[in-house]
């Protein structure tokens, strides 16, 4: 059995947690999500659940702190993943291995030559 990707595991958990929620709830679960203020980051979310019951049957007690975090918690995976990649492609490795991929040249005030 391979290994899990720990990237993998907090993804699945994540589902797991709005699944549970939403078996409790009959798939009845919807939110809405609104950015506030000036950046962006999962603090930064707005976050409305409510529940679609033809009965007007309100969420089961914890749903709504319950798909807040989770929301929160993909939210953060998502910021770290972009993190990480934007690190990758603006290292000096990665830059200097496009430069001579693209055989570039630069003159002593930064400009391109050639």
């Amino acid at each position: 059995m391979p290994i899990p990707n720990p990237e993998t595991v907090m993804l699945h958990r994540i589902a797991d947690f709005l699944q549970d929620v939403q078996r409790r709830n009959f798939f009845q679960l919807g939110a809405t999500i609104r950015h506030r203020g000036r950046y962006c980051h999962e603090h930064s979310m707005a976050i409305e659940v409510e529940r679609d019951s033809p009965t007007w049957q309100p969420p089961t007690d914890g749903a709504e702190d319950t798909v807040t975090e989770a929301l929160r918690d993909l939210a953060r995976w998502l910021y770290r993943q972009l993190e990480r990649e934007y690190e990758h492609q603006t290292s000096d490795e990665t830059v200097d291995e496009i430069i001579a991929i693209n055989e570039w040249s630069f003159l002593e005030d930064g400009w391109r030559f050639g």
